[in-house]
Formats: C-alpha cells, sequence, structure tokens
C-alpha cells in the first residue's frame, strides 16, 4: 500500500511540474515582443488563447498595431482589457502613453512606478518621458532622459540610442549646455556635454572663396579638421570608459574595420548581364573589377563573375560550390535576392538589394543596395540635425513614393522621440504637373501626416519649415517653380523661412543653367564619389559612365561592394560608420543591412555658369 501511495504520490508530482512548467512556458511566451512579428500575427495567437494568457496576447497585439500605427484597433483593444493584475495594468499604461506620444495628446506619467518596472519596460518609459520633455523643450530633462534610456536599452537598441543622444547634444547651444544640471556622480551626462562644448569650440570657420585661392581654402579646411579631431581624442582621453567612445572611429574619420586577411578571397559575382537590366548589372561588375584601381593597398579577390539571367539560381548557386567559392556578391534583382534566400547555400551571401528581412536565415547573408528609402531616411537624419521640427514631403503618388515617405517618417519619429511628426503630400506625373502650372495652379505648402490610422491624424497642416522633394529632374523643373507659385514668394532661399531639401534622383550631370538658378540655395544629397569627382578619379572612370550620374552610382556600388566582400568575416549587425564608402559612409542596422549617409550639398547659382558648392 505505501509503495502504490508513493509511486502514486511521484505521478502527481510530475504531472504538476509538467503542468506548471507548460503554463511558465505559455506566460513567457506570452509576455515575449518579437520585433519581427507583426499584427496579424499576435491577433491569431489571440484567437487560440484563453483567461492571462489571451490578455497578454491582446497586449502584444497593441503593442504591434501602434509599432503599425493603426492607432484605432489598438485603442478599440486595449478598452476592451479589464481586470488586469499588476504587470498586465502597467503594460496596458505603457501602451497609452506610447499611443498618447503617437497621436499628440497628454498622458500622466506618474499612473506608472517604475519600481514595477523590468527594463525593458523602463526604456520604453523613458522614451515616453524623453518624447514629452522634447514637446515641452525642456533641455535638461531630455538630457538626463537620453542617459537613462541608455542605461535600460538592449545592445541593439544601446547603438541607436547613442547615436541619438549625440546628435541631440550636438545640436545645443553654449547657453543650453550650460543649463543642463550635472550632479558629481553623473560622469557620463557630463561626458555627453563636455562632448558637445568640443564641437562648439572647434567648430571650423568658413572662409569666403574671395579672400583666398582653393589650394589655401582646402589646406585650411584640413588644418580645422585636424584641430577638431585632435581635440575629440583629447576628450576620449578624459572619458576612456564613456557610451561615445562607439563614435570617435566615425568621428575622426577612421575606418573601425579592416581587410579581413591579406590572402585573395574567391568571390562569385551574381549580376543580370544580358536581358533589361544588363546594363545595370554590368555597370556594376565594371565597379567592382576596377575597385582595385582606387584602393590598390586592399587584397586582390579570385573573382568568378555568373549571369543570373542565364540560369537558376539553383545552378549558379551549385557553380559557385563546385568552384569552392567563399563569398556570393549578389544577386541584384529583388526576385533573385529572394529566391537566394530561400535556397539559404552554405556560401556566406552579400546581397545587392534588399527583401523582406522578418526571418534569419541559417546562413551568414548581408544586404547592400541603393534604396530611395535608406535615401530618405539619411534625408530625415540631416534635416533634424539642422533644428528643423517640421518637415513637408513631397513624393509621386506611387507604391515608391508611399514607401519613400514612410522611410522618413519612422526615422523622423525615432530621432524626435515622436514629439513631432512628418508630413506628406502626393503629385502626380510630369504630365499632370506641367497642365497644371500652365493653369497657374501653384503647390501649396500644406499635407496630411504619413501615418494617418487615427481620427486624431485627420486633416492637412501647414506651417512647414522644411520641404523634402523625392523627384526625378524634370519633376523637379516644375515643382520648383509651383512651389514658389504656391507660396507666393521663393521658397528655400536665404530669405524663406522654409528651407528646401532634394533627393539625388533630381541631380544630373547635365542641369540647365535654369535649373541651377531656380534651385538656387536648396540642398541636395548624393554620393561622395560624385561630389567629390577630382581629374584624377575621372581618369579611371570608363567614358561612357563619367557624364550620366545614374550610372555612377551603380559604378560606385560595385566599388562599395568589392571593399564590403573583403571586410565580410567582420560585417555584423548595428556597426556605425565603419567604412567611408564610394556611395557614402557606410554603417549597418538590423540584420546586417548595409546603410548609407550621404553628402550633402547646395546648389549655387552662378551667372553664365552652373556650379555647386559644398555646404558642409
Amino acid at each position: 500500500m505505501k509503495l502504490k501511495q508513493s509511486l502514486y504520490a511521484i505521478v502527481i508530482l510530475a504531472l504538476y511540474a509538467l503542468l506548471v512548467g507548460c503554463t511558465l512556458n505559455i506566460s513567457k511566451k506570452s509576455s515575449d515582443f518579437d520585433e519581427t512579428k507583426d499584427s496579424a500575427y499576435y491577433l491569431s495567437q489571440v484567437d487560440s488563447a484563453t483567461g492571462s494568457a489571451k490578455t497578454n496576447w491582446q497586449l502584444l497585439a497593441v503593442r504591434a498595431l501602434v509599432k503599425e500605427n493603426k492607432i484605432s484597433q489598438a485603442k478599440s483593444i486595449l478598452s476592451q482589457l479589464t481586470d488586469l493584475n499588476v504587470a498586465q495594468q502597467n503594460e496596458k499604461l505603457l501602451l497609452l502613453g506610447e499611443i498618447a506620444v503617437k497621436t499628440g495628446k497628454s498622458f500622466d506619467l506618474n499612473q506608472l512606478n517604475v519600481k514595477e518596472l523590468n527594463n525593458r519596460q523602463l526604456y520604453r518609459y523613458y522614451s515616453i518621458k524623453l518624447a514629452f520633455d522634447a514637446k515641452s523643450k525642456n533641455i535638461n530633462q531630455q538630457a538626463h532622459d537620453y542617459i537613462d534610456l541608455e542605461i535600460f536599452a538592449t545592445d541593439q537598441q544601446r547603438k541607436q540610442v547613442i547615436h541619438n543622444t549625440f546628435n541631440f547634444f550636438k545640436k545645443l547651444t553654449k547657453n543650453q549646455l550650460s543649463s543642463i544640471s550635472v550632479y558629481d556622480n553623473e560622469t557620463t551626462l557630463q561626458g555627453w556635454v563636455d562632448l558637445a562644448f568640443v564641437f562648439l569650440n572647434n567648430r571650423p570657420v568658413p572662409v569666403k572663396q574671395d579672400d583666398e585661392n582653393g589650394q589655401a581654402i582646402a589646406a585650411n579646411a584640413q588644418n580645422q579638421n585636424a584641430i577638431l579631431i585632435q581635440a575629440i581624442k583629447d576628450w576620449a582621453m578624459r572619458y576612456p570608459d564613456h557610451p561615445a567612445k562607439l563614435l570617435i572611429p566615425s568621428l575622426t574619420g577612421e575606418e573601425s574595420i579592416s581587410v579581413d586577411n591579406a590572402n585573395a578571397k574567391k568571390v562569385a559575382l551574381l549580376l543580370p548581364l544580358n536581358g533589361s537590366s544588363r546594363i545595370f548589372g554590368n555597370t556594376i561588375r565594371q565597379g567592382y573589377v576596377d575597385a582595385i584601381k582606387f584602393y590598390p593597398q586592399e587584397p586582390q579577390q579570385d573573382m568568378v563573375i555568373l549571369d543570373t539571367s542565364s540560369a537558376p539560381m539553383e545552378s549558379l548557386i551549385q557553380q559557385a560550390q563546385d568552384q569552392n567559392v567563399q563569398l556570393i556578391v549578389g544577386p541584384l534583382l529583388k526576385d533573385n535576392v529572394t529566391k537566394i534566400k530561400q535556397l539559404s547555400p552554405s556560401i556566406p551571401v552579400l546581397a545587392l538589394n534588399k527583401v523582406d528581412n522578418s526571418v534569419a536565415t541559417t546562413n551568414k547573408m548581408c544586404y547592400f543596395a541603393l534604396s530611395p528609402e535608406d535615401e530618405a531616411i539619411d534625408a530625415a537624419n540631416h534635416i533634424y540635425a539642422q533644428n528643423k521640427t517640421r518637415p513637408l514631403l513631397l513624393v509621386p503618388q506611387t507604391d515608391l513614393g508611399r514607401r519613400v515617405a514612410q522611410s522618413f517618417a519612422k526615422q523622423w519619429s525615432q530621432l524626435s522621440a515622436n514629439s513631432s511628426q512628418a508630413y506628406v503630400q502626393y503629385f502626380a506625373n510630369a504630365s499632370s504637373l506641367r497642365a497644371n502650372m500652365n493653369r497657374n495652379v501653384g503647390i501649396r505648402l500644406t499635407g496630411s501626416p504619413v501615418f494617418a490610422d487615427d481620427a486624431s491624424y485627420a486633416g492637412s497642416a501647414s506651417g512647414f519649415d522644411a520641404v523634402y522633394v523625392y523627384a526625378s529632374y524634370d519633376e523637379m523643373t516644375l515643382i520648383k517653380p509651383m512651389l514658389d507659385m504656391g507660396a507666393g514668394k521663393t521658397v528655400g532661399n536665404a530669405s524663406s523661412s522654409v528651407l528646401l531639401y532634394s533627393s539625388s534622383k533630381s541631380h544630373t550631370a547635365n542641369r540647365s543653367n535654369d535649373f541651377n538658378y531656380d534651385m538656387n540655395q536648396t540642398e541636395y544629397a548624393d554620393i561622395p564619389m560624385i561630389v567629390n569627382l577630382s581629374d584624377s578619379m575621372t581618369t579611371m572612370v570608363p567614358g561612357n559612365i563619367q557624364k550620366d550620374y545614374s550610372l555612377l552610382r551603380l559604378y560606385a556600388m560595385g566599388i562599395d561592394a568589392w571593399r564590403l566582400a573583403n571586410r565580410f568575416n567582420q560585417l555584423d549587425s548595428y556597426q556605425a560608420d565603419f567604412l567611408n564608402g564610394m556611395t557614402g559612409k557606410l554603417s549597418t542596422s538590423n540584420q546586417c543591412e548595409v546603410t548609407r549617409s550621404l553628402s550633402w550639398q547646395q546648389y549655387a547659382y552662378v551667372a553664365a555658369s552652373t556650379n555647386t558648392t559644398n555646404e558642409e
């Protein structure tokens, strides 16, 4: 009998442990937020759950909906949640705070007890606090919020926080920096303040071209830059453990990733060399092959060139494996990138386009592309750094135009901690613009929020201080005078309260003199290779590419792809400004996506000639 009782007790305990384990697993699973999952995924989990687990899934679904700017649906679900435990109530309050930030409403942060929040919730708490402090222009509180954010950030979040913190402090005036209260034990905060003063006290002084010749101006700029770099290094000696040490290589112009090794790497270059995309593939191939001319100090590569228009992706991968290739560079076209990601070859891949990266691959796969979305993100960074607070986007009414607007708006919301948002006005094609211009119909500076899911977003707005235009050269020749017509004055010049910015799409080699006149003082973005194209560099570029900026950008992409291949073993996610490339200053974001920071210039009209001058 005692043996039976003992066996019965053991079985009961085992079942109890199993049930408790399952409960804990369910609880843990339903409390973790996966950034790669969308709201549809979480809502599907709600349907199959019950009790407290169902509530957890609902809260996760709301969080995803808020991230997707589906505010009305998020509020509807939250209004149905009652009888919550302490943890769930805190999560609900955080979500309400995030919605308040998104919609510009007020929110009482005192409802939350910070002692009850875990580190990830504290990060969100200080993100909400930062947004409200930014809205009220409380410099002192914002400074402290950034310090708290860095403390509670994950490793991935931390890199972005450090960059945002630097951008915040770098924009402050001496009076604003002096207004920040720094206590004796706040070494990190003091370090940020001192670094900001380094930039203020060593800011380059512009020299008028009438005063000195070109060589003297270049020498003066080089000397000023050397002084700034030395001041940054002196600061780093005083703060050796400061979070901003992550930025030192980019601030001093050093490259943080060197080549993998001195031995030649065997690389398969997968590009479309025939068919409708052959001009793109052949131009990138030419840049890749010519890269050694521009960087002779880097190791050669043993190249195998494969034509993606000649065989299926499976066959090309097999050819690469048969030839013992160490790295695949390419393919270029989105369909082929999607295919190679699905096939997940054993050989690592540097894809030359970007696709949905919500699902990681088993092999190492990085992505490098000249995407308009990346350019829009860079534009948001540049415009925000110029202390603009209310940007309007003018983009074509196409799927690409909407993606550009959303990329800009998403980056802007991160930079401004959701304290301000981006607005958009869509335009039709050049024919429609020309017809409106002939009827003397201008473009008024009005727009609607990019993310307009909720009723609180409804309606148009005005009072913008910056306009970013993503348009072709032909479209831009119409848009600029139509903006002036709509405003009743010139937009974007020295006397205008609104600055005008344009993308590389409208920057061409064969601009007319009238275009330079209309665009005078408009800032535009382009790749460093075009901006810094010297006579000596031109001699190394094929003649058919030199005067076609669209091809020159692809040629530069080929050069940078070659340099990335030389460093591929060291590439990882969230590496900032690790390489000064021909297409921009290169960084990586999520899942090893290579992003670019472009060179910003300003159109300058000179009578009887065309010219551009460096603005920064």
